[in-house]
This record gives C-alpha cells, structure tokens and sequence, in this order.
C-alpha cells in the first residue's frame, strides 16, 4: 500500500477545501494510503463526516470491547476495578481507535471513583463493626462504655453514651466517679449535674458515715432530686431492716421515746409494727399513757451515806450495773406483793415500793435511770408451817446502784464493795445476815453506763452538765467483783453472807419459759465461766456460803413477761414468785428436801 509520506499536508489542504466531498471518496482515500488515518482528518472535514469516518472504519472487536466498557457496572470498588481492567486493554489494544481519547479520560475518572468507593466501602464496614459492638456493649459497666467512646469517637449514640455512663456514675456514687465523669465528658449532657453533685457530696456523705437512720431519712426527704438519690434509698432500707431486726431481737430496748420518734419520722407506721407483732392494741394503749402522772423514780434514788436498813433481817442484795434490771427486778417483787410475802409500803423504802407497783399495775417500765444510790425496801416472806402456822422472813430488799463501780472498771482503777453505791459500806457492815444476787443481763456483752459530767470554764467554775456513756463488758465486772469477795478487808462483811447466786435477767429474750433456765445456766457456763468457777471455789473455802446447795451457786431466770416497744409490757409474776421462794428457803436457815427438788439446776 502507498504511503504520502511528505505529500500528506497538501492532500489535508486540498481536502480542507472540499467541505462537500462525498463520504465515499474518503473511505477510498483511507483505503489508498498506509500512513492516512482517521484521527488524520479531524478538523480537516466537517465534524459530522469525520464522526461518520470514524464509525465506518472502526473494527468489530474493538466496537464490542468499547460497547462491554460502557455497559460495565461500577458500583463497587470491585466492579471499578473490572472496569479498569478492560479500559487499560482497549488502550493497549487500541491506542489510536477511535476511542482511544475517551478511554483515557475514562482511566482518570475510573481511578477517583474507585477511591470513593473503597473510602464508602470502608466506612460501611466501620459501622457495622460499630453497630454490632453497640449491640453487645455491657451497659452497665462503665469501663466498657468509655473504651466504646474511645474507639468510636464520632459514634452516633455518643448523647446515649454520655446517659449510660451518668448513670453508671450515679448507681456508684462518689467524688471518684464523678471526677471520672467530668473527666471523659468536660462538656457532657450532666456535666452541670455532676458539678452540682459535688459541690453537694460532702454534706451526703457526712450522712452516709454517721449511720444514723434519722439523719439519712431527714436528708431522703429534704433531697428527693438528690444526685445520690440511688445511695440514699439503698441506705435507708438497709438501716431501716436494722432496726427492725433490733426491735424485734430486744424490744425492750426502745423507750416510749425512741418509738414515738420513729413514727412521728414515718420510718414505721403503727401498722407495720402491728404486724410485726411489736405492738399489740393493748400495748398502744399502755404508749399513749402520760409517763408525767407517774411517779418519778430517781426521786426515790437517792444518794445517801449514812443509809440503814431495819436489823432482825437479812438483807437481799441486787448487785448489777446499770441497765442489767435490777430496778426491773424490783418492779416484779412489788407487783407480787401479797403473793406469799408483804411489804413494808410506809416505812424504809415503802414509797419506793409503791411507785414501783404503780409502774407494774400500768404495764410500763419507768425508763434508764442512773446515779450513785442505794436503796432499801422492807417487806417480809411468809412460809406456811405445819396446820395454821406461818413463819415470817423478815427481809430488806436492797438495790446497789453499781454505776461508780463500773466505771471505775472502765477507767482501769481500783474498786471496792463501797463503790456498788453511796452508802454501801455503811449498809454492808451491819449486822444482818446476807443473800447476794449477782444481776446479768441476758442480751448483752457490755453494758452501757451513763454518767454526768461537768462542764467547766476555765476558773474551774461549772457552767454545764451533760449525760455521757461507757460500754463496760460483764465478763470484766463480774470478774472484778467477785474477787473482792476474797479480799481480807471484806471478810467481815462475807462472815454474814449466807448464799450468792445469779439471776439472769431479761429471759423472755431467752426463749419459752421452759427452755430459759437451761440457756441461762449455758450462757454462765460459755461466757462466764471464769468468774462462776472463782465462785464455786470461794463458797467451797468458806464450809458455809452456799451450804444448802453444796456450795455451789444456783442459777435463775427473771422477766416481767413480754415486753413490746416502748416500755411496755405485759407482767407475768411466774419468775417473780419463783425468787421469793427462793428469798424464803435462803432466810430459812433449814435445808428440806422440797425446796432441795426446786435447787436441783445447779452450775456444774
């Protein structure tokens, strides 16, 4: 085939003035020479008949290339991809087809498209990486939530983020969490909140420590927006169980006081104490008593040196401390009045007696009293002998306050008997023959002592007074005490001792009447056992106290009868008249096998 080589532009020129030529002829002329082609007579001839050139003189292989490049998907990098691999074989095939010029702009294109889709592809795949995570996430560990927030920080659940870990925050409460809180979000939906709840966590968590059921109920109900409002709530049913667990375990424990206070704090409604058989309609009724009508016993406590007792008796000690019941003990003796033996209710300790018996008749007890007293009740045991005769056991109820010997125990000091109350020398060293009942409170391990301590200026001049407390352990008192019993000093005073033993009060927390005498003496036995054995062995030494029951010290039990909150109780004299018996074989001064049955449970 010939070629123009240098004749080429002449026969372009020629052909530029031809605007008419016929179709045919150029065909002709591409025909004739090798070096003319298509792409030559762009410009040369009109655009519509250059289009028609090119057509007529394209290939089949390559129409059917260019025609599967156009109608390729390019949707996704992969079909992109598919593309630019077909464009980049037309190119290579055809590098001057009549397409040639598209399919290079086309490989430009190509090759932007395809970045934006990876770059789609890629940020789809985040999001479901995202959302399936979203779907397991702990949501109630807020470690879980803040490393979520870390590894999705342009999350679309970042505002229920921010909610889930307040409320984390708020489940466990403290200036930890909160600090952690504004931490991972300075600007967070609750960070106001959070500032808020700092500012104000002092004041909730000086509540939080005290422990106080009436301090934290006071601050539930002055803040029920609280930030701590989940702790607060936590709290309060958690010391409110306490408490009734408490009431329950020792009703006799709540004084009309504190009973009063808990309902007027709607802690507890009558109701819910009714029906946790707390209070009875009688014992409401017996609550509602004015206590300001009765008699005020301290009046008839008083501290007095040169304190007597009739002689002709023997003399019927309580020794115990404070809270342990003695006066309890004596409210008993005086609601049994007449049941077997009298009291004197004119004379030496009469009145004393008589207020005790107006506390007994009403059902309510005349609440915690303390000082350094002594005081005396004369009364009288009867014994019916053979036929119409009776024996009269004269006797002088004697109750020995015990505050200061307790407290002497607490300040690690010296003590003596005359520290049982003001006037106990005196009392001790008459000539009267003695019973010593040493007092132990069933439910307690300490015994609380309160005291008044004086308030001084710095003159030394008093300018106030205040009630304080001590917990002092019965183990370290009744080990104190009797020592003392062996000490040279006293054994005048322990040559007119008869008999010691124990009563163990508050038995109606013991169980049912008769199972209590064995759980008294275990009791003894397993948390006493060293001052019981140091009596056992001293009544042994004596040949004389304890004599009636092989010198070993008896065992019994006393309660009022049951008791309800608030002071209240109904009185049951089945213990009571018990320890008369009791009172009347020690003045006795016989041993009969009766009475010998009744002594049987003795401490082993």
């Amino acid at each position: 085939m010939p070629t123009l080589n240098g004749n080429k532009p002449t026969l372009l020129s020629q052909l530029r003035k031809q605007p008419n030529i016929e179709l045919q002829k150029l065909v002709q002329l591409l025909q004739t020479y090798e070096d003319l082609s298509v792409n030559d007579l762009e410009g040369v001839v009109p655009q519509l008949v250059f289009e028609q050139l090119r057509e007529a003189g394209r290939k089949p292989e390559e129409v059917a290339l260019w025609n599967e490049i156009e109608s390729s998907p390019r949707n996704n990098p992969a079909e992109i991809q598919d593309m630019q691999r077909k464009v980049t074989t037309y190119l290579q095939r055809y590098p001057d087809g009549p397409k040639a010029a598209d399919a290079q702009n086309l490989t430009n294109q190509l090759q932007q498209e395809l970045a934006d889709a990876m770059q789609k592809q890629r940020e789809a795949e985040a999001a479901a990486r995202e959302q399936s995570d979203w779907a397991t996430l702990e949501r109630g560990n807020y470690t879980a939530l803040r490393n979520y927030k870390m590894k999705y920080p342009s999350s679309v659940h970042m505002d229920e983020l921010d909610d889930l870990m307040w409320e984390n925050t708020k489940n466990a409460i403290s200036i930890h969490s909160l600090n952690r809180y504004l931490t991972d979000w300075p600007l967070g939906r609750h960070a106001a909140e959070a500032n808020k709840a700092i500012a104000s966590f002092g004041e909730w968590d000086s509540v939080k420590r005290s422990g106080d059921l009436f301090l934290v109920d006071d601050y539930r109900d002055n803040n029920p927006d609280s930030p701590f409002i989940n702790d607060v709530n936590a709290l309060y049913y958690q010391l409110r169980d306490e408490e009734l667990a408490k009431m329950k375990s020792n009703p006799s424990e709540y004084s009309k006081d504190d009973v009063e206070r808990l309902l007027a704090a709607d802690i507890f409604t009558r109701w819910e104490l009714e029906d946790e058989e707390l209070i009875t309609e009688e014992s409401w009724e017996k609550l509602q008593l004015d206590r300001d009508l009765f008699p005020v016993i301290q009046d008839y406590q008083i501290e007095d040196p040169n304190i007597t007792a009739p002689a002709g008796c023997t003399d019927i000690y309580l020794f115990g401390t404070p809270g342990t019941g003695k006066t309890c003990l004596l409210m008993g003796l005086a609601g049994a009045n007449g049941q077997g033996y009298t009291l004197n209710m004119k004379t030496h300790g009469g009145p004393y007696a008589s207020a005790l018996q107006e506390y007994v008749n009403a059902g309510i007890t005349p609440g915690r009293t303390f000082g350094k007293f002594v005081t005396t009740i004369n009364g009288q045991v009867s014994e019916q002998m053979k036929g119409d005769k009776f024996v009269q056991h004269h006797i002088n109820l004697v109750e020995m306050s015990g505050e200061e010997f307790a407290l002497r125990i607490a300040d690690s000091r010296e003590v003596s008997l005359s520290d049982m109350g003001t006037g106990a020398t005196n009392l001790l060293m008459n000539e009267n023959r003695k019973v010593f009942f040493i007092i132990v409170d069933s439910t307690k391990d300490k015994v609380k002592v309160e005291y008044v301590e004086q308030v001084k200026d710095n003159e030394g001049n008093v300018i106030d007074e205040r009630i304080r407390k001590k917990y002092i352990s019965q183990l370290s008192i009744l080990n104190k005490f009797v020592s003392l019993f062996e000490l040279p000093e006293n054994q005048a005073v322990m040559q007119r001792v008869d008999a010691i033993h124990f009563i163990v009060t508050k038995a109606d927390m013991l169980g049912e009447e008769n199972v209590r005498l064995e759980k008294a003496r275990e009791l003894l036995i397993n948390k006493y056992s060293g001052p019981v054995e140091q009596l056992k062995t001293y009544c042994r030494q004596t040949k004389r106290i304890n004599a009636s029951t092989n010198y070993r010290p008896q065992v019994f039990t006393f309660s009022l009868g049951r008791f309800f909150l608030g002071d209240v109780f109904d009185f049951n004299d089945t213990e009571t008249r018990k320890i008369i018996d009791t009172i009347r074989f020690v003045t006795a001064g016989k041993k009969e096998k009766t009475w010998w049955d009744r002594f049987k449970e003795s401490i082993s």
